[in-house]
């Protein structure tokens, strides 16, 4: 059996036109070389797969607060080419090498979803005598949430065309849509119908439409991704900010990766699901409060 799932992969690969590589032949990392020297801090900002990074727009009051910005781009997006496959550890070498060539310069590392591992990686790599500090949202968890994932991704699908009685992609999009934003109540609560096309509206503009060869090169690598058994943070400060309805990496699955990883910060946010970005663009200002030192007060 797995090797019938491992052929169909490699079938599904080879007839989408998916890069094998690990490195693409541009630099994914975007960032103003001169804002950065004059800074004595970075920040820098790692999308989750199938993201943009335009959903980091709200950061940009970073700038004032006296950091130089970073961002990575992924496979097909933000002008990539789509000539390589996300490869946790692969990024989180390329990413390290650019904050170690600024080694008087202290390091926030901020990811959404996959970008949480990421900087979880990246962190020890950084070297110096200087703070470097971790802030995941929404994050993934190991083997990309594994089977509990994909059964509750199955299930709101199957809610959501219960809820609309309808088959129309557009439509079970929409409801579906509504449990990422505010988790399970919104699948079939009639209530949230205008408020979801307000959202939906907006939405529009993060919203990034995929063909199935770049979908694959963001997620190939996810299922097969496990923190390493060396993976040191000690002396690195850790938090997760996650709403507490996400039904992509559930409360559950993060606490038990924050046990494992040794039992960081996670700080919830209640009614909100997978999009804290979209939903609580405030969670930046936590974050930076938590990077920063300060009092994370919501």
């Amino acid at each position: 059996m797995k090797k019938i799932l491992i052929m169909m992969v490699l079938v599904c690969v080879t007839a989408c036109g998916v890069p094998l590589a690990r490195k693409s032949a541009i630099d994914p990392l975007l960032y103003d070389a001169h804002d950065i020297g004059r800074s004595d801090k970075i920040a820098i900002f790692i999308p989750g797969a199938l993201a943009s990074i335009d959903i980091f727009e709200a950061t940009e009051s970073w700038d004032d607060a006296g950091y130089a910005r970073a961002m990575y781009r992924f496979p097909g997006l933000d002008g990539m080419p789509n000539d390589h496959l996300i490869h946790p550890a692969t990024v989180a070498e390329r990413i390290a090498a650019f904050a170690n060539s600024y080694p008087d310069k202290d390091v926030a590392l901020i990811g959404y979803s996959t970008g949480g591992p990421i900087a979880l990686l990246t962190a020890p790599q950084i070297t110096g005598d200087r703070d470097v500090r971790v802030a995941a949202m929404s994050t993934a968890v190991e083997h990309g949430g594994g089977l509990g994932t994909v059964f509750r991704g199955v299930e709101d699908i199957v809610k959501a065309m219960i809820a609309t009685g309808s088959l129309r992609r557009q439509t079970v999009w929409k409801r579906f849509w509504a449990g990422l934003l505010y988790g399970p109540d919104a699948l079939d609560d009639p209530l949230f119908e205008d408020r979801l096309s307000r959202d939906i509206a907006a939405g529009e503009k993060i919203i990034v439409k995929l063909d199935p060869a770049v979908a694959l090169a963001h997620t190939l690598g996810l299922p097969g991704f496990q923190v390493p058994a060396d993976l040191d943070l000690h002396g690195i400060p850790v938090a997760f900010f996650v709403g507490l309805n996400d039904r992509v990496f559930s409360t559950r699955q993060t606490y038990d990766f924050s046990k494992k990883i040794g039992d960081v910060a996670i700080y919830g946010y209640p009614e909100q699901g997978h999009l804290l970005f979209f939903t609580r663009p405030d969670v930046f200002d936590d974050m930076r409060a938590f990077v920063e030192d300060r009092p994370v007060v919501r």
